[in-house]
């Protein structure tokens, strides 16, 4: 009797400190995946708390849209390279050393890809934010009319970066810089 009460005891005993079975990982990474999208489709509203990416393309907007443009800039890279990812950092590099880039700079601000003399009233809303990935909405009035832009952010190694800017007439940054 004591040998199978001591048999009952160990079997129960090694059952309870079993390990948890492995997950899959592959279930584990589409969360996160789906996450990231689900969080990025949901607009904050205008009393969200300010985040880095935001307050980036704030900075780009407010203080460097006329005296200190990077899509203007020509001489030094490094103004590019504060506000925009590695290879959209290349494509507006590289277009603006061409003689006749593809996108005439000095009567189109890429900001809003639109003339800067057309552009009223401008504001940033809070960033939607999915893992590494952010999008920031800039609303403007260009010719009176209200508009918006949709700007595309990743963070890489900590530190957020401009992919892609998305304009009103469905055009994209990169793509008028290729």
């Amino acid at each position: 009797m004591k040998t199978t009460y001591l048999t009952l005891t160990l079997l129960t005993f090694s059952l309870a400190c079993q390990t948890k079975p492995k997950q899959d990982e592959s279930k584990e990474k589409t969360a996160v995946i789906d996450d990231s999208t689900t969080a990025l489709s949901k607009r904050p509203g205008p009393d969200a708390p300010r985040t880095v990416p935001d307050r980036l393309v704030r900075a780009l907007y407010f203080e460097h849209n006329k005296t200190e443009n990077p899509f203007r800039e020509k001489k030094n890279r490094a103004l590019i390279d504060e506000f925009f990812a590695k290879p959209t950092a290349d494509l507006i590099w590289n277009d603006a050393q061409k003689s006749t880039g593809k996108v005439n700079r000095a009567k189109t601000n890429l900001l809003y890809n639109a003339p800067d003399a057309n552009i009223k009233k401008m504001w940033v809303e809070p960033a939607a934010i999915g893992g590494t990935r952010a999008i920031v909405y800039v609303t403007f009035l260009n010719k009176e009319k209200p508009e918006e832009v949709k700007i595309d952010m990743q963070q890489v190694a900590g530190r957020w970066g401009i992919t892609e800017i998305n304009y009103p007439n469905a055009q994209q940054l990169t793509k008028m810089l290729k």
